[in-house]
């Protein structure tokens, strides 16, 4: 069995290809491919897979979108952090979906599950999924403040008192006042997972950025961006080259 996997965080890449070798050790695992254009190309000068496991939000795009385009048939098994009317999209077309961070219990019943259709040659209509997730993406509803708990005191921080979160030895939640807590998750993955893509944006490996403290920004030599701050405790975020394609049309969205 070939799977394909479809991520662009290096670390959940990592522990989806541990999990799939630890559950199905005797499938072979291609990727992690991490945007659309680069699967557009490996599906293109390869066979198709026996399974994709995809990240909806790719680097470039969503993969969905780019699914339903290329007329893939391979099963699908999306990892995603939608809330229930993307998750009743999956189930009414019989594509699984897990919810990040990936569960091991989780994932092995997809396996289960896409094994068991086999037999069955379902159809999967990728282009009816990508319909109704725009559809219904105002309804999809993102955690907006955060609980910081010191000792025995407790503050909430509202989404617009946010500058950027920082990974570190821990993760931090920065303010527009120049303040650091400590919040309680292992990884910037896990809390963009879980906030507005149209506010938040994934800069690098350390941060993750509020749209609201970012004023502009200069290019670099090496293709990374300099981001031009308004009020950071932090004096300078770079964007990765990577990412700066990317950023440079998020940054120019309206919210």
């Amino acid at each position: 069995m070939n799977v394909l996997i479809l991520e662009d965080e290096p670390l959940v890449a990592e522990k989806t290809i541990s999990l799939v070798k630890n559950l199905r050790p005797g499938w072979t695992i291609h990727g992690p491919v991490p945007s659309a254009r680069e699967t557009k190309s490996w599906l293109q000068k390869n066979k198709a897979p026996g399974l994709i496991l995809a990240d909806i939000q790719l680097s470039d795009g969503i993969s969905i979108d780019m699914l339903a385009q290329l007329k893939v048939e391979s099963p699908v098994i999306f990892i995603t952090a939608f809330n229930q009317y993307a998750i009743r999209a999956f189930k009414i077309n019989s594509i699984d979906y897990i919810l990040k961070p990936i569960d091991t219990n989780e994932l092995e019943a997809a396996f289960k599950k896409f094994e068991a259709q086999q037999s069955k040659s379902p159809s999967v209509d990728l282009k009816a999924i990508a319909a109704f997730l725009n559809e219904n993406k105002d309804r999809i509803t993102y955690k907006e403040n955060f609980l910081i708990t010191q000792g025995q005191h407790s503050q909430l921080v509202m989404q617009n008192d946010i500058a950027f979160f920082l990974k570190e030895e821990l993760v931090f939640l920065a303010t527009m006042d120049g303040k650091q807590y400590v919040v309680d998750y292992r990884s910037l993955d896990e809390i963009e997972e879980i906030v507005d893509p149209q506010i938040f944006f994934r800069a690098n490996r350390q941060h993750l950025v509020h749209r609201q403290i970012v004023r502009g920004f200069k290019s670099n030599s090496n293709g990374t961006l300099a981001l031009t701050l308004k009020g950071s405790p932090q004096p300078v975020i770079t964007v990765s080259r990577e990412k700066a394609t990317t950023f440079k049309k998020w940054i120019e969205q309206t919210v």
